[in-house]
């Protein structure tokens, strides 16, 4: 599926579904939603393939965590540059994790072992200078000959 038909992924389903499991899950490409609980046991939440969930974004927030009973978020092993799982140990901890069908790439709520989050050196990044301010550049018109 290309990601063209991606605004097809909404079609004919009810939009405020979501699952709350108490035990591990294996998260299908539906689970768009989810909001674990861990307080009986630690549990994992396996991402769907990375390849069948391509252009879609999952939203997760921990209902209940703690630093004994953490909530896992792993992948298939399908994902390039997976390097460490995401793991919840506070309630709300949270990860919206957006797939581009190689790799799942964590958008924000946390700072994770081997999910990059922030921009990596030497890449583009926002400032804190303050702006500068020149005068206008003027161009001469160009004339063909």
């Amino acid at each position: 599926m290309g990601l063209e038909q991606n605004n097809e992924q909404h079609y004919r389903e009810v939009v405020d579904k979501y699952v709350d499991p108490g035990a591990d899950y294996q998260m299908s490409t539906r689970d768009y939603v989810v909001r674990p609980n861990a307080h009986a046991a630690a549990l994992t939440l396996t991402l769907p393939s990375v390849a069948e969930a391509k252009g879609r974004f999952y939203s997760i927030i921990a209902r209940e965590a703690s630093a004994v009973n953490t909530i896992t978020i792993t992948d298939k092993g399908d994902s390039e540059c997976w390097v460490a799982d995401i793991v919840f140990d506070g309630k709300c901890d949270r990860a919206l994790l957006y797939s581009d069908g190689l790799a799942w790439h964590a958008l924000g709520g946390g700072d994770w072992p081997g999910i990059a989050t922030t921009p990596a050196p030497g890449t583009l990044a926002p400032t804190t200078a303050a702006p500068t301010t020149a005068a206008p550049t003027t161009l001469a018109p160009t004339t063909s000959a």
